[in-house]
């Protein structure tokens, strides 16, 4: 009775970040705390800290629109595939009812309106 093992590509893993998440978050850590530190003014460093510290963390989170990808991969994605030319698919629904708003915005019912 062997186990058939569920995930066969699975990449090493070292405090939940793969090897490569974590040499980026290590080396921006070092950007962020020591060289670009010197460049913020003494009464800011604080905040500085936080929103460094919070913006680490939101790149290597799993992004919300794009499935596996990370925050830092869909940025770097969006700037690499960033072509002029390309098709984006409407929702014409919203499209519709942005135009036929004003039809619905007195409050009347369909049987009461005045035209």
């Amino acid at each position: 009775m062997y186990e058939i093992p569920k995930e066969i590509k699975s990449k090493p893993k070292l405090f939940g970040l793969e090897i490569k998440e974590l040499i980026i978050v290590v080396i921006s850590f070092f950007l962020f705390f020591t060289i670009l530190r010197d460049l913020v003014h003494g009464v800011l460093v604080v905040p500085y800290m936080l929103v460094a510290s919070f913006t680490l963390l939101w790149f290597v989170m799993p992004s919300g629109n794009n499935p596996r990808k990370k925050n830092y991969q869909s940025i770097f994605l969006y700037f690499k595939h960033k072509q002029r030319s390309s098709y984006h698919a409407l929702d014409i629904q919203k499209i519709m009812n942005e135009q036929n708003k004003h039809l619905f915005e007195d409050g009347e019912t369909s049987n009461e309106r005045r035209y």
